[in-house]
């Protein structure tokens, strides 16, 4: 089996199981995604920190209501509503985990935007889109998971207009995995292990800017939001510290790799960091 097909394995047994869309459907209201806390803001409120940081995606996408925006890593679609209610966007969402996508059409018709947003099955290393067909591309905490990010990237320059944006948001170390002490590769092994961060010894702070410039971009700005999202690491390290403990020690560890990360990204704040890309295709 190859290393691509080990990659799309190991995603659908960390994020398709029914254990893990359960906890993501009670804890985080179906989102997949970490919240962005203001100064000064409580960071016990989950659900208005992720609400947050999907108005900074709208935000640096910077399109008016009506362009076509591509969802890359679209899970269960709510990223892609909330481009679509709050921006007033038209998502394609993509996503390689069927059950995933069942989700996202049937929430999606629940709130009567399926007119707005249209879910498809597929990887965002081989998208099942023609040149040019988009305004904007996104990646909530998705391409961590990309087990090509050059080929990764070299698609997302492919489907956009010149002109097109480009914005990636989420979490990766601050340089590369070899340069980190063992202990906190100890953390991140199991990680690697499931197959869910293949491209993560290129995917991190100091290589991005380089890799979207080789693809084609320019690089309109790497913003560090790590003090951002440190408060939701926090309040989330403390809300699952004791189940995580328990699984742990009476569980299968293995079959709760959502509630490990959910902890232990507090334990290695110091090596990794959440950033925001935001790139251009430039015109012809």
């Amino acid at each position: 089996m190859g290393a691509q097909e080990l990659d799309l394995a190991g995603l659908r047994r960390v994020y398709g199981r029914a254990g893990s869309r359960c906890f993501y459907a009670l804890v985080a209201r179906n989102a997949r995604h970490w919240g962005w806390t203001e100064p000064g803001q409580s960071k016990w409120r989950l659900w208005r920190a992720q609400r947050q940081v999907e108005d900074v995606l709208g935000r640096k996408l910077a399109l008016p209501a009506g362009a076509r925006v591509l969802d890359a890593g679209c899970g269960s679609g709510v990223v892609a509503r909330a481009m679509a209610t709050r921006f007033g966007l038209l998502v394609a969402g993509v996503d390689v985990l069927d059950v995933l996508l069942a989700e996202a059409r049937r929430l999606s018709a629940r709130a009567a935007l399926a007119d707005r947003t249209a879910f498809t099955g597929g990887d965002y290393h081989r998208l099942p889109f023609g040149d040019d067909e988009f305004d904007g591309a996104y990646s909530m905490e998705t391409l961590v998971h990309s087990y090509d990010p050059r080929r990764a990237l070299a698609e997302f320059h492919r489907v956009l207009r010149p002109g097109g944006r480009l914005v990636l948001i989420g979490p990766m170390s601050l340089g590369p995995l070899e340069e980190m002490e063992p202990g906190v590769r100890t953390v991140l092994e199991p990680y690697l292990d499931a197959h869910v961060l293949p491209g993560a010894r290129i995917y991190h702070a100091r290589n991005l800017p380089r890799l979207l410039a080789e693809a084609g971009f320019e690089v309109e700005e790497a913003l560090d939001a790590t003090p951002y999202y440190l408060p939701t690491t926090e309040a989330l390290h403390v809300y699952f510290r004791l189940p995580w403990e328990l699984v742990r020690r009476f569980g299968d560890p293995a079959k709760w790799l959502n509630l490990r990360t959910t902890v232990e990204m507090y334990a290695v704040r110091n090596v990794t960091g959440w950033y925001v890309h935001t790139a251009v295709k430039p015109s012809r």
